[in-house]
């Protein structure tokens, strides 16, 4: 066994260490990845660790800038893990850094070895430098990257007798290659149960994994891109400026071309600098055929270049930075019908050369209409071609009232179906909300009097389980969102830490960093305001829910199932239905994306998304509560209590597992503490 993990290790070196990560704008080499790997850092945050408990806030007003975990971590984190990102976010370079560095400190190889993973990277923009490193013990690293349409049995049959020794690593790159996704995450779960010793990477493009069902065992993190402390380490003339892509591929093509001279720093400006010095203008049409016959799958069409360039154009910086450059000049050539029949051919590939080709019909004043109205009719699950025709009508034709009037539809329309996925949704509800989301965010609920089920024998701070009986009432259909409680902040001046970050695309996302005064200040603000528009009566008043309005708005008469908890939609979990950790987007979405997990009286977003805040006290200490369960009338609903005694927080967020994104849990925290994942939804009585 230890002679297999052996032999792969030097293989490993041997194929991919000397193999350039860099490369020279002649198309020569520069750098391997001893000498050129950029650190990578995840949307996981120091704040997000800390929220997955019932964390204690020391000064819940200071500014705490994000602190972002690097992928390497998060490794040594999870033994079971998957990132997510783009082509040329940078995932094989670090599945290659990983795989390399372990294989060479079992070789004591003097290039690669675990002193390489000693490294200061920028947390953030605000340029919080923290030093990573490998913690664990050393082990063999498995490097398997997934060939076209594998299926589980050759790639397994590949790697099997790999796997036998206790302390290996398994670095799966590109699920999305294989057949079947879905079954291969069941497989490598298997693999993770039986294998105590066993730890898994996998590296996936979210694009193209859509709608995949993924383990609740599978700890997910999204690559970032580069910060803008990571590019100014990079090069002081780092010409990718804010509001470009920032993926690695990019800033490193930006850095080897240097400042440009009519400081055009856009993504097409620097390939088409690579390319002038890679192919001359004369082979550049031939170049144009032989590398989309290579992007559409012919894999000999390379052979037709010179030598020299065909390791260059092999590579995965040239195959991620420059073909799609190369696909936009070849479709630029094309009548509009072919351009959009090449483009559905298979929009997953040709999306990546759309912007590209926009810029170039603009420089050569040629409308773009034609291609978005084409895009925007493109049906697929995936909402690809209403995505990219969205983007060109946020971006370029903000004028043309008629085209954004089909826009806005199209938009609507495909998030009222609920076959796609939540990610594919939330991108398509974000460009809704740039343009302008009409739907009643206002919504109000009207849950009728009963006898509520509360809690669960599933956690001691929702025990025991009792009934409740609970008034008539109206709740918010959706949690408060940023363009209610933005209004609020314009018209009263309320402190909101997030308000000056805010674009219109988060509009329909749930408000979050509000604290539990916050949401008491909107209340009574939203009650003056909606008994002059007559909304509610002189008598009504729009507050917090209670706990137990709370709950029984989210379970309904479902009654209790001994030893498991309920969701909004009934006694089974199912990830896609709502936004929690399974989920591995790490952050809220736009509220209303599945009418399925609304619950039984129809309100929506009461599983993950954020935790909201109710008006019951729960006590000082955030493990125990004071006020514990059954409910009573103890003096818990008191809104003059001390700030010192937390106040009790329902529903889950982004982070929470199922165990906690549900009907039942309970959580809590200081009245005056707030994150990006706590929100609140109204209620009137």
């Amino acid at each position: 066994m230890l002679q297999f993990l052996r032999q792969h290790a030097v293989s490993l070196l041997q194929h991919y260490g000397t193999r350039p990560l860099l490369w020279n704008t002649n198309g020569t080499a520069q750098a391997n990845w001893a000498d050129g790997y950029i650190p990578l850092l995840t949307t996981y945050t120091k704040e997000d660790s800390e929220a997955k408990g019932l964390r204690r806030i020391a000064a819940p007003k200071a500014p705490r800038p994000a602190v972002h975990f690097s992928a390497l971590e998060m490794v040594q984190q999870n033994r079971f893990s998957l990132f997510w990102g783009e082509r040329g976010s940078g995932k094989t370079s670090f599945a290659l850094d990983l795989a390399l560095n372990l294989a060479g400190e079992q070789l004591r190889h003097n290039e690669y070895n675990l002193k390489n993973f000693i490294r200061p990277i920028p947390r953030n923009d605000q340029n919080l430098v923290q030093v990573e490193s490998w913690n664990l013990p050393p082990t063999w690293p498995v490097y398997a990257p997934v060939h076209p349409q594998d299926h589980w049995e050759q790639f397994y049959a590949r790697i099997e007798h790999l796997l036998e020794h206790d302390n290996c690593l398994l670095i799966v790159d590109g699920l999305e290659n294989f057949f079947n996704p879905d079954e291969v995450l069941n497989e490598l779960e298997k693999l993770y149960l039986e294998q105590d010793g066993l730890r898994l990477v996998i590296l996936a493009n979210r694009f193209l994994c859509q709608g995949l069902h993924v383990p609740f065992t599978l700890a997910q993190f999204s690559i970032m891109e580069l910060n803008a402390a990571q590019q100014r380490a990079l090069s002081a003339d780092t010409p990718v400026q804010k509001g470009q892509e920032a993926r690695p591929n990019l800033v490193v093509a930006a850095n080897a071309v240097g400042k440009l001279a009519d400081g055009e720093a856009t993504s097409l400006a620097v390939a088409d600098i690579w390319l002038d010095n890679a192919a001359p203008l004369s082979v550049r049409k031939e170049l144009q055929v032989v590398i989309t016959a290579y992007w559409q799958g012919n894999r000999q069409a390379l052979d037709q270049l010179p030598q020299t360039l065909q390791n260059f154009f092999r590579s995965d910086f040239a195959q991620t930075t420059l073909f799609p450059v190369i696909a936009a000049y070849a479709l630029l050539d094309m009548e509009d019908d072919a351009r959009l029949a090449t483009l559905g051919s298979d929009l997953s590939l040709w999306r990546r050369a759309i912007p590209f080709l926009v810029t170039l019909l603009q420089k050569r004043q040629q409308t773009i209409v034609p291609l978005t109205r084409g895009l925007l009719s493109m049906d697929d699950p995936s909402a690809t071609g209403l995505r990219y025709g969205a983007n060109l009508v946020l971006q370029h034709l903000q004028n043309d009232l008629s085209i954004q009037q089909l826009c806005r539809s199209a938009l609507l329309n495909f998030l009222q179906h609920d076959a796609s996925t939540t990610p594919t949704k939330n991108e398509v509800a974000h460009m809704l909300a740039a343009l302008g989301d009409q739907r009643n965010f206002d919504d109000l609920i009207c849950i009728p009097a009963g006898y509520a089920t509360l809690g669960s024998d599933t956690h001691v701070n929702s025990s025991p389980v009792h009934t409740v009986y609970v008034k008539a009432f109206k709740i918010g259909r959706f949690p408060v969102t940023n363009s209610q409680y933005a209004l609020f902040v314009q018209q009263t001046a309320h402190t909101w830490p997030a308000f000056n970050t805010l674009l219109p695309a988060q509009a329909n996302i749930p408000a979050a960093d509000v604290t539990w005064y916050d949401a008491q200040a909107y209340c009574a603000w939203l009650t003056q305001r909606w008994r002059k528009e007559g909304r509610i009566s002189a008598s009504e008043v729009v507050r917090l829910p209670t706990e137990p309005e709370w709950e029984w708005a989210a379970r309904g008469p479902q009654p209790d199932y001994a030893g498991k908890v309920c969701y909004p939609w009934g006694p089974q979990w199912r990830s896609d239905l709502c936004n929690s950790s399974e989920l591995g987007l790490n952050k809220p979405t736009s509220v209303g994306l599945s009418a399925a997990g609304r619950s039984l009286f129809g309100v929506e977003d009461m599983a993950g998304q954020i935790w909201e805040w109710t008006s019951t006290l729960w006590g000082k200490d955030m493990a125990h509560p004071d006020y514990t369960y059954p409910y009573c009338n103890d003096g818990r609903e008191d809104l003059n209590a001390p700030a010192t005694i937390r106040r009790v927080l329902r529903g889950g967020c982004f982070s929470s597992p199922s165990l906690k994104a549900n009907c039942s849990y309970r959580g809590s925290l200081e009245p005056n503490g707030f994150w990006r994942g706590n929100g609140f939804r109204i209620a009137v009585a």
